[in-house]
C-alpha cells in the first residue's frame, strides 16, 4: 500500500510541477475560463487529463520497449517541429478580438483540450526520461500493473491540479486579463514559434 501511495503522489507532485510553468496548455484555458466560462474550463482541463493519462501510460511502455531506438526519437522530434511551427503560424495569422457573450459557445472547449494535448508529443519525452530518472532513484517501482496505473493515474491528477491552479488565478485576476484577452493569440503563437526553434535546436544537435 504504501508503495502504491509512493508512486501517486510522486506521478502527482512531478506533473503538477510540470504543469506550472507557462505553456500553450495553461495560456489556453485561461483564454478558455475567461471567454467560455468555468463549465468549458474543466471540460478543457478533463480532456487534457485524459490524453495526458494515455501519454503517461504510453510513455511508460516504450521506456522498456522502443524508446531505445534512435528512429522513433527521430520521427517523434521531427513531427512535434512540424505541428508546434504550424500552430505558431496560425496563432499569428489569426484575426485576434475581444471577448463577446457568443464566445461562451463559439468552440468545444473538451475537443480542443483533446486536440491540443494529442499535438503535445513532447509529453513522451518528458514522461521517459522522467521515468526512468525517478525508477533508477527508487522513487517509483513500475513492477506489476497496479503500480503502473497509480503512477500513472498520479500523472494525470497533477496535470488537471495544475491547469485548475491557472484558472483559479485567472479567475482572481480576471478584469486585467480580459482587458488583454485578445493579445492572447499573438502570445501563444510565438510560444509555438518559439517551442519550434527549441525543437530545431534540438533536432540539429543531435544528428
Amino acid at each position: 500500500m504504501m508503495l502504491l501511495a509512493g508512486n501517486f503522489v510522486v506521478g502527482w507532485v512531478v506533473s503538477f510541477l510540470g504543469s506550472l510553468p507557462p505553456g500553450v496548455l495553461n495560456l489556453t484555458i485561461v483564454r478558455v475560463s475567461l471567454r467560455q466560462g468555468l463549465r468549458a474550463a474543466l471540460e478543457f482541463a478533463l480532456a487534457c487529463t485524459l490524453i495526458e493519462f494515455l501519454y503517461g501510460y504510453i510513455a511508460v511502455w516504450l521506456t522498456e520497449q522502443i524508446a531505445p531506438f534512435a528512429f522513433f526519437k527521430l520521427l517523434t522530434d521531427g513531427f512535434t517541429l512540424l505541428l508546434l511551427l504550424m500552430l505558431g503560424l496560425y496563432y499569428l495569422r489569426k484575426q485576434s478580438s475581444r471577448p463577446t457573450p457568443a464566445d461562451r459557445t463559439a468552440t468545444s472547449a473538451f475537443g480542443l483540450g483533446l486536440g491540443l494535448s494529442v499535438v503535445n508529443v513532447a509529453a513522451f519525452p518528458f514522461w521517459l526520461f522522467y521515468t526512468v530518472l525517478l525508477t533508477r532513484k527508487g522513487w517509483v517501482s513500475l513492477a506489476g500493473s497496479p503500480s503502473v496505473l497509480v503512477y500513472v493515474l498520479g500523472i494525470a491528477l497533477g496535470t488537471l491540479t495544475g491547469l485548475w491552479f491557472f484558472v483559479g488565478a485567472s479567475q482572481r485576476l480576471n478584469a486585467i486579463l480580459v482587458a488583454h484577452l485578445h493579445r492572447f493569440d499573438r502570445v501563444m503563437g510565438w510560444l509555438f514559434v518559439g517551442l519550434a526553434i527549441v525543437q530545431g535546436l534540438v533536432l540539429a544537435s543531435n544528428r
